[in-house]
């Protein structure tokens, strides 16, 4: 049984959950990404084990995958909300040159 749709994006969600847990603790901020991969793989690696997949590599890489793309997601949303927070503030005022 391979991977499908459902497992994508559980697999993304546990990650970016996990590395919310981690974002306040002492880890450097700048080795989140690094764990987000790692995390993804590991998850990847007990789902593929828990299904019994025969696709490991396969697995490993959808992992890695979901590690990046939570990572990309967080930082997406995070800078998309603040232009848009930061874009309200600025309605209504007139810039002088």
């Amino acid at each position: 049984m391979t991977f499908n749709v459902d497992s994508n994006i559980a697999i993304l969600v546990i990650v970016w959950l996990i590395v919310q847990v981690l974002k306040p603790t002492k880890i450097n901020n700048h080795l989140l990404p690094l764990i987000a991969v790692i995390v993804g793989a590991l998850v990847a690696i007990g789902l593929s084990f828990y299904t019994k997949d025969t696709k490991l590599v396969q697995d490993i890489v959808l992992g890695v995958w979901a590690g990046f793309a939570s990572t990309g997601l967080n930082e997406t949303a995070t800078k998309s909300i603040t232009s848009i927070i930061d874009g309200f503030g600025k309605v209504g005022e007139k810039t002088t040159e």
